[in-house]
């Protein structure tokens, strides 16, 4: 049984995880873009896929705080 505040601290966990998990993607992005790598569609693929989940955690969070 799940309450209120477990489901509150799994999405702060997942906050956390996808927020990290994006910096990192872009970091890698970023640096290659400016060394001249060429960038495979999975490195092009998975920015707008982990800002998704990251925005997604991120008004879950909101909605969560406003109730």
């Amino acid at each position: 049984m799940h309450t209120q505040k477990d489901h509150a601290v799994q999405i702060t966990k997942g906050l956390y995880l996808t927020g990290i998990a994006t910096l990192i993607i872009l970091a890698v992005v970023m640096y290659q873009w400016v060394y001249g790598m060429q960038l495979d569609t999975g490195e092009i693929l998975s920015v707008p896929i982990a800002l998704g989940a990251f925005l997604k955690l991120v008004s879950e969070r909101r909605r969560l705080s406003l109730t």
